[in-house]
């Protein structure tokens, strides 16, 4: 559920704890049913900025989702958009042993960095001599991405950015890339962002931020010349997105499916065919038959790297360019 302004009525918000996990529903490939969507109708801004809510999401929202999945059979399930933050990016014990879990994290920065690459040639720009920027480095996800973007096939600059609070955290992560690196590996800086200085020069941005509202307008979109938004809800205004189509490229980070494959659920992605990359991940597992989990914590660039293969093994391609609003570009 997104909306464009905060839950505020008491009535409703109290409605959406009390609303249990639900199936949204059936996967399929071709005729072979493979799983299920199970949706958590809360919205995240109403559980992630409190213990006392985080705790009480896992009790009436999470651990429940993860019932029902076991419930309904469900061997692996693949956590969306920042419900790993409720389990500790899968470390935290859970009441029950199945199903097992994923976090999503290592097919998004696979497909993450593919993107920016397929991005930067839809713009005739080689992605070897770019400045690419990353929102939320510090975080477990922005990382995991600014580790495997440094890792091959590098830009030419990486400018890691996050809040003015992290960035001893971003020095570290900075100094970490360019010492593991390749020997011509990417330039490494580091900006905090705080609202009052212009950001940086630069080309490309991946953005996998964690926040609850839109911090990007239409100027800093202007700045660069296409961003992937992996924010959840998103980093940048729907009306930033529409006003500055003609100008940039901001598109959602996606995977177009294997052969058959039917989510039966409007993901505001191009096809039922599509879908997002934490799925992919799940659905790897499951091909691979991984016992117990998949990925958890901060994934390194071997797990990535060997995710990337296995996307690439099990079929999972681009779609065309779409944006946050679900407009194909």
């Amino acid at each position: 559920m997104f909306t464009k302004t905060p839950v505020k009525d008491a009535r409703v918000k109290e409605a959406l704890w009390n609303t249990p996990p639900f199936i949204s529903s059936p996967i399929y490939v071709g005729n072979q049913l493979i799983g299920a969507n199970i949706s958590i109708p809360l919205p995240m801004e109403l559980w992630i900025s409190q213990p006392s809510t985080l705790k009480e999401f896992r009790k009436r929202q999470f651990f429940p989702a993860l019932r029902l999945a076991d419930a309904c059979g469900l061997g692996m399930v693949a956590l969306g958009a920042s419900t790993p933050y409720a389990c500790n990016y899968g470390r935290l014990p859970r009441p029950l042993d199945t199903p097992s879990i994923t976090t999503g994290h290592a097919a998004t920065a696979a497909m993450l960095k593919q993107w920016a690459i397929h991005a930067s040639e839809a713009n005739g720009l080689d992605f070897g001599a770019i400045k690419l920027a990353i929102f939320g480095a510090a975080g477990r996800l922005g990382k995991a991405v600014s580790r495997f973007i440094g890792y091959a096939e590098t830009p030419s600059e990486l400018i890691l950015i996050d809040l003015p609070d992290k960035l001893s955290l971003l020095q570290a992560l900075a100094a970490e890339i360019v010492a593991n690196g390749p020997r011509q590996g990417p330039k490494v800086s580091v900006f905090g962002v705080d609202g009052k200085r212009a950001l940086p020069a630069f080309d490309g941005a991946v953005l996998v931020s964690s926040n609850t509202v839109p911090y990007l307008g239409a100027s800093d979109l202007r700045r660069a010349r296409f961003w992937i938004d992996d924010s959840h809800p998103r980093a940048a205004s729907l009306e930033a997105e529409e006003a500055t189509r003609a100008d940039t490229l901001y598109i959602e980070c996606y995977a177009r499916g294997p052969k058959g494959l039917n989510t039966e659920f409007p993901f505001r992605l191009p096809t039922p065919g599509d879908c997002y990359t934490c799925f992919a991940e799940g659905y790897l597992a499951w091909k691979e038959n991984v016992p117990g989990d998949f990925v958890t914590g901060i994934p390194d660039t071997a797990t990535i790297a060997r995710v990337s293969d296995l996307l690439e093994e099990h079929g999972f391609t681009f779609g065309p360019f779409c944006g946050k609003s679900g407009a194909l570009i």
